[in-house]
């Protein structure tokens, strides 16, 4: 495993993202920091990539991931945004904490995997993180850089050495400023749905689930 020192949320330190990029088309797995928690994602191009991130977690592989893209024109591959209620919340809330679970558009773009009906996609507020994805040239899938039911983490200092020897590159912002987990609405039903309430509460969001689906 590698570790390059970066800033948090500073000017994008280009020697480290290329690193990075290169980890990821090579089939490795990268630990980053968001605005909220630390990450791991890898290329969702790369089948064999996909089985690494998901036995390093202890997660079931029927389990769903979700993704981080660079802006809303590349979460566009992935997901339809014309929904008006999603519209509204991406205006307001992208670059930000909040993750949009929607109909999953059917892609050559992925691996062959089951990756459902639906995907949870946000645009994060670290300018590292949209970076990287706008190099990946495709949003990444991005879990929290945990064992799974394990705790998020937000220093680098406490990740699991059994779960530090298994990525390729940790990119080291040091201890992330306290945060909440990123919000999570779904509004794949007729009904919007909070499914997790982080760092964008419930009543900030009201004002943007209220409208008539298609109107």
């Amino acid at each position: 495993m590698k570790r390059l020192q970066i800033g948090f949320d500073g000017p994008a330190d280009r020697q480290a993202l290329d690193e990075a990029v290169e980890v990821l088309f090579r089939g490795g797995l990268v630990v980053f920091p968001t605005e909220t928690i630390y990450g791991i994602g890898c290329d969702p191009r790369d089948l064999l990539a996909l089985e690494r991130l998901f036995r390093l977690k202890h997660r079931g592989f029927s389990h769903r991931i979700p993704f981080v893209a660079a802006d809303p024109a590349q979460a566009e591959l992935l997901a339809p945004l014309q929904d008006l209620r999603a519209k509204r919340l991406v205006e307001r809330f992208w670059p930000g904490p909040l993750t949009l679970v929607l109909p999953r558009r059917e892609s050559v773009l992925l691996a062959r995997w089951d990756w459902g009906s639906s995907i949870a996609l946000r645009v994060p507020g670290s300018t590292l993180v949209r970076d990287l994805a706008r190099r990946a040239t495709l949003p990444l899938p991005a879990t929290s850089a945990n064992l799974s039911g394990g705790p998020s983490v937000s220093d680098p200092a406490v990740l699991v050495p059994s779960f530090l020897e298994g990525i390729d590159l940790l990119l080291d912002a040091g201890p992330l400023p306290p945060s909440p987990p990123s919000t999570v609405v779904d509004l794949t039903g007729e009904a919007p749905r909070i499914l997790r309430e982080g760092a964008i509460d419930a009543e900030t969001l009201a004002p943007y689930l209220t409208l008539s689906r298609g109107r």
